[in-house]
Parts: C-alpha cells; structure tokens; sequence
C-alpha cells in the first residue's frame, strides 16, 4: 500500500514540475484551447420568428474601412448608410445588418486594385471579406466598385451580407456634379407589383424619394400597411388584381378572377377586391395569363374597373393578352408594362435591365416597367436613381403617361 502511495506523490510531483515548465517558458499558466469565434451576430426571438442581427458585426467592418481609408489618404466625398432587413430562407424570422454606400475620388497614379489589397487584411481582422471589385457606374459616370462584407455558411446555405459598397472615381479633381437637365428627353414609371406578402421592402419603396407606384394585392397580411404607408407618402396606389394563369400550379391566391366564372361572379369578385385595398386609383393584373387572353372575361372585369372611375394598366404577363385593347375599346385611360427589371435577383442584373429602360425612354420619350415587392430590387431602384436621372429620365406615376 506504501509503494502505491509513493508512486502517486511521484505522479504528482512530475504534473508539477511540467507546469512549472510551462509557466517559466510562456510567462502564464497552461490555457485551455481559444474559445472558438461567435456567430457574428446577436439573435433576438420576436413573435414574428428570430432576428440575427448582424449589425455589431457591420458597424466593425464599417471601422476597418475607414482605419484603410484613411491610412491610404482618402476621404469620402458622400456616404449613404441603411440598415437593411431581408427574411430568412424557410425560417420565421429575418436577418439584419448595417450597410454603407460611399463614393471616392482615387488619384490618377492609384489602381483600385491597390486599394482593395490595402483594406483586405483590415476588413479580415473585422471580420469580414472583400467580396469583390467590377465595373460599375456612379451618377452616370463610369466608376469601379468594390463590395465589403460578411460572408458565411448559415443553416448549410451560404450568406453573403454586403455592408460596405465603395465606388471608386477616377478624377484628378472632384466627382463631376449631377448634370442639371434643362430639357426632358425621356419619362419613367415605375411599378411595383405584390405588395401585401411581406412587410421589409415596405420602408425601402415608400421612402425612396421619387415616385413609386404601388401595385397592392388583395386579402394578405400585409396589403393594408403597403397602401396607407404609400398612400401616406404621396404614393400612387393601384389594385394589383390577381386573375387565372396558365398553370393551375402557379394559383395561389386565396380570391382568383378564372375564366370559368359568370360575368355576375367576375364583377362581385373584382368589386370586393378594389374595396379592400385603400386608395386605390388604378388597376393592374397579378398573373392572369389564361384570364388576359379571353375576351368576355376582360370586358366584364374592365366594366367594373371603369363604373369605379379607375385607370387600367395590362402587365403583358402572356403575348395573348386582349387586354389594354379591350381596355381602350371601352373607354378606360390604359397603360401597358413595356419591361419586367427583376426576372433575376441578382441586383446587377436589375440594374441592367433599368439601364435598357433607360434606353427605351430616350427612344421612345417614356417607359412604363414593373419589378416586384423585393430586397435586392430596392437596392437596385434606389443605387440606379442617380444615373437614371443623369441620363435625363425623369421619374413619374403610371398615371402620367396613360
């Protein structure tokens, strides 16, 4: 029993002496292994599903940038900053974070690359990324842009969150001064469709400063707050009217205008509809592929848009369409969507899309487009407004160009 004891103080001493050891050679005591980095964001559980707030994260990554920018000598000539909310992918709830647009004047000597290598290392100890650098345009002049941000796996899908948008502008002065326009070679409508799903892109529309139209569906949760918030900011508000497509699989809307009903259904249905959206003064059609094609349908459905003394706008969503031609026969002030800008996502491609509009109203001396009640195309309408109106595109109501 003496021996076992003794081999036990032994033990003991030389877990002893190792410590010493360590202590002598690294001037503190042995550690447990570094903790592994957070998330990046704080979550907050609301009745409407869990926010990740990404903000804190942001804001340090907003402060390497500026530590790179002012360590490269530059100062931003104008700032515009957010804070941006999109919904989670088949989770209750939404992700949050703070984003930042500036501008910058580089000197002629300067690459962008060289300044995009300098904020890398800065915006990595942030924890952030550069995402990347590509062409872009700034108030309608050719620009480089670099985007900074957050990028990450959340739920085994990839999240890419940009918090810092920096546009480069080579000039050996300043960026040139947004042109006075002194005559109006062209005039745009902008409207936005499915209003009524979601809440987020709400605030973006209503405060974007220039005319929105304001396409709201019937009967969803959020239809009402869409159309007294327009309405509110002086917005125009239309019914965006849901009627049969094609593909019965693509009918989801709980009240549907269909070609098998009688002219009495059809006009109850669309009565019911236009009083249950506030303020509306006009009308377009939400799908309606199979509904816009057929004549005695859109007579009667037209019939009641015009007793109620409202303006019609087809959305072409099928080349078939009799209805702005039914529409004009009866009398009605009509308008017709000439492009859809976000069939894609992605905001460049929006942006492309809003540039060819741009195009179509100098041709054509005005253009009427539709997008839809979404995060990325409020980024795009709101960042492309400057170069729009730099091309000389005044922005209005659909109801002006009818």
């Amino acid at each position: 029993m003496a021996k076992k004891s003794n081999n036990f103080k032994w033990i003991l001493a030389l877990v002893a002496i190792f410590a010493a050891i360590i202590f002598y050679q690294t001037g503190h005591p042995p550690e447990k292994s570094p903790a592994q980095p957070g998330p990046g964001y704080n979550m907050e559980k609301t009745g409407a599903g869990v926010v990740l707030d990404f903000t804190e994260t942001a804001r340090k990554i907003h402060a390497a940038v500026d530590t790179g920018l002012t360590n490269t000598k530059l100062t931003p000539k104008e700032v515009k900053e957010s804070t941006r909310e999109v919904p989670r992918k088949g989770i209750e709830g939404v992700i949050r974070w703070h984003t930042r647009s500036l501008s910058i004047v580089l000197p002629e000597n300067t690459a962008p690359e060289a300044l995009e290598q300098s904020l890398a290392p800065l915006v990595g100890k942030a924890g952030g990324k550069v995402i990347g650098i590509e062409p872009d345009q700034y108030n309608g002049v050719s620009a480089v842009r670099i985007d900074i941000g957050i990028k990450d796996i959340l739920n085994s899908e990839p999240l890419t969150l940009v918090t810092d948008r920096i546009y480069i502008v080579k000039d050996k002065g300043a960026l040139p001064p947004k042109p006075k326009v002194e005559s109006k070679p062209g005039d745009m409508a902008i409207v936005i469709d499915d209003f009524g799903y979601t809440r987020e892109p709400i605030a973006g529309y209503v405060d974007m400063g220039r005319p929105i139209t304001f396409a709201v569906l019937p009967y969803r949760q959020y239809s009402n707050e869409a159309a007294s918030k327009a309405l509110s900011a002086g917005h125009l508000v239309m019914l965006h009217l849901p009627l049969e497509p094609l593909s019965a699989a693509e009918e989801v809307e709980p009240t549907v205008i269909t070609v098998n009903m009688t002219d009495e259904e059809i006009k109850q249905t669309v009565e019911k509809a236009i009083a249950s959206v506030p303020g509306v003064k006009g009308v377009n059609n939400h799908q309606g592929s199979k509904a816009t094609a057929d004549r005695r349908v859109m007579k009667t459905v037209l019939g009641v848009i015009k007793s109620n003394n409202l303006f019609f706008v087809d959305s072409r969503t099928n080349g078939k369409t009799v209805a702005a031609e039914v529409s004009r026969q009866l009398g009605l002030r009509t308008g017709e969507n000439e492009l859809f800008i976000d069939n894609s996502p992605d905001v460049d491609l929006i942006k492309k899309q809003l540039r060819k509009a741009v195009d179509m109203a100098h041709k054509n001396g005005s253009v009427t487009v539709i997008g839809h009640a979404r995060p990325n195309t409020v980024i795009a309408v709101r960042e492309m407004i400057p170069e729009i109106e730099a091309a000389g595109i005044r922005l209005v109501y659909v109801n002006q160009l009818l």
